[in-house]
């Protein structure tokens, strides 16, 4: 069967998001869904990629009980009702309908989800107060006493459970299984059900007794919560990992930025502001250090507008942030490093066009060439030059040399050579900084349809290039595999010395590793 045409995928996106379809076009899409496998494989990969959205950064943890809430599993993954909001007309050239991420589907969905599946950072942060002034955020005497719900339980084989895990080892990895459940491994024994459907893992502990994850969000705001991986409980927070479908320039949102230590997180407290493309995008933003056992925020510094595919990364020994800032004025982005101990703002290298993308469950989607920094915050992997024009729903930039360097781009070097992918690739770095990989298009020539596999180009620096079929969803916290998503019933585990690659469990997806 040919690959689904580019009306059924606009048709499928909004199925996959609500999309405020009818009941009419619901029942006519899960008609062509039951007769069309290539759209049922398009349907799994917005799945796949809208989880991967969600999840901004991969690091530290919290201590227990952020604010004092903490509610059974059972009942903390109900989706909230969304808060109705006047409508207002929209600007036609926006066209505020989520956008089918089609044939370029692994292209731009790992371009505007970097953050969702970069590697793991391993030390501890330590961000100083400067200057802050603490606000508590709730009030003792309004938090209802904590109830300890059961442990997580041991969820029955699905599709038959296949350890991600070297033999032996301790690693432990969160990911959803065929059932759409969250479910937590450490070794190779029995998975252990943490959350209903709708959550999704964003970042271990570094002790990796506790996982931040977002919860409900569909209409509404992905809100993060703590899971604490021995009681079963869950905290919730007044932060998010996105925007959600409804933002309105002037509202001031709370967005997660990651762990700075087991007792603080990184957040971002952003006023909306409007664009001349007819997007909203983040304005002027002020960075706070949040308790996460009071809830108080001090104040670390202040940056002006970010782009929202890429929240930031704190590095390791706690002193900077890393984030792509944007100028409204000439459409251009940089690499900022900004000081958490002295509220100093760098601007390192061009990251090329900034432009407004649109993405899967939130219209805050603000876009530029992708990027990453190692563990250690020494190396940065970086297009250059950037992008020229930016995607749309038919369209994935071209892709341009991906340069290995020190944070200011000096000592350049082409790890991955010469030999460019159809489209805009995103480089990931591995847990410990040896090696990257390419993600998200095709050495091919062109794209290839979306029942088709797409190819990573992974390098371990000093090395030769090697090609990889699948999509990388994640890299394993040793170092020496990936999670590859592939055409089929279900992702592969990359072996890196080898070349081989072993099936994992059918239907899963979302796999991330704590520390080592």
């Amino acid at each position: 069967m040919s690959a689904p045409t580019h009306a059924w995928l606009r048709r499928l996106s909004d199925y996959h998001s609500g999309g405020g379809i009818g009941d009419a076009e619901r029942i006519a899409v899960e008609e062509h869904l039951a007769t069309c496998a290539e759209c049922q494989e398009a349907l799994a990969m917005y799945r796949r990629f809208y989880t991967l959205l969600r999840s901004p950064l991969r690091l530290g943890g919290p201590s227990a009980h952020f604010d004092g809430t903490t509610v059974p599993l059972a009942t903390a993954t109900r989706p909230e009702a969304p808060t109705r909001r006047p409508t207002r007309p929209r600007d036609p050239r926006g066209s505020r309908k989520r956008r089918a991420l089609a044939g370029l589907a692994a292209t731009l969905a790992a371009a505007l989800i970097i953050a969702g599946f970069v590697a793991l950072i391993g030390p501890r942060l330590h961000a100083p107060n400067v200057g802050g002034t603490p606000t508590p955020r709730v009030s003792p005497s309004a938090q209802p006493s904590a109830t300890p719900s059961p442990s997580g339980t041991t969820s029955p084989t699905l599709n038959g459970f296949v350890c991600a895990n070297p033999q032996g080892s301790s690693m432990t990895y969160a990911y959803v299984r065929g059932d759409g459940l969250l479910s937590v491994v450490t070794g190779c024994a029995a998975p252990r059900q943490f959350g209903s459907a709708q959550t999704g893992a964003i970042a271990w502990s570094p002790s990796k007794r506790y996982l931040a994850v977002w919860t409900s969000g569909t209409p509404g705001i992905a809100k993060v919560s703590i899971i604490d991986v021995r009681s079963g409980t869950i905290s919730q927070t007044p932060y998010a990992v996105d925007f959600g479908q409804s933002p309105q320039v002037g509202d001031t949102v709370r967005i997660f930025f990651g762990w700075l230590d087991d007792s603080s997180f990184l957040g971002a407290i952003t006023t909306i502001a409007g664009n001349p493309q007819g997007f909203e995008q983040p304005g002027p933003t002020t960075l706070v250090r949040v308790d996460v056992g009071s809830g108080r925020e001090t104040t670390l510094g202040r940056i002006s507008g970010w782009v929202s595919a890429h929240p930031g990364r704190v590095v390791a020994h706690g002193r900077y942030l890393f984030y792509a800032g944007y100028d409204s004025a000439s459409t251009a982005a940089y690499l900022h490093r900004f000081d958490l101990t002295t509220g100093t703002d760098t601007q390192l290298v061009s990251l090329g066009l900034y432009t407004s993308g649109g993405c899967q469950g939130t219209l805050v989607c603000g876009w530029t060439a992708p990027w990453d920094v190692s563990p250690d915050g020494a190396h940065i992997l970086y297009h250059h030059p950037g992008a020229a024009s930016g995607p749309s729903d038919i369209y994935a930039p071209k892709d341009t040399p991906v340069l290995y360097a020190n944070p200011d781009g000096s000592a350049a070097s082409t790890p991955f050579g010469s030999q460019l992918a159809a489209s805009l690739v995103t480089p990931i770095f591995s847990p410990d900084g040896s090696a990257a990989a390419l993600a998200g298009s095709t050495y091919a020539g062109t794209n290839p349809p979306m029942s088709a596999l797409n190819q990573i180009k992974i390098v371990r620096f000093g090395g030769a290039p090697t090609v990889a079929t699948g999509s990388l969803e994640s890299w394993r916290s040793d170092g020496v595999a990936l999670v590859l998503a592939i055409s089929g019933p279900g992702p592969v585990l990359y072996d890196l010395a080898t070349g081989n690659t072993t099936p994992l469990e059918a239907g899963s997806y979302g796999y991330l590793w704590g520390n080592p």
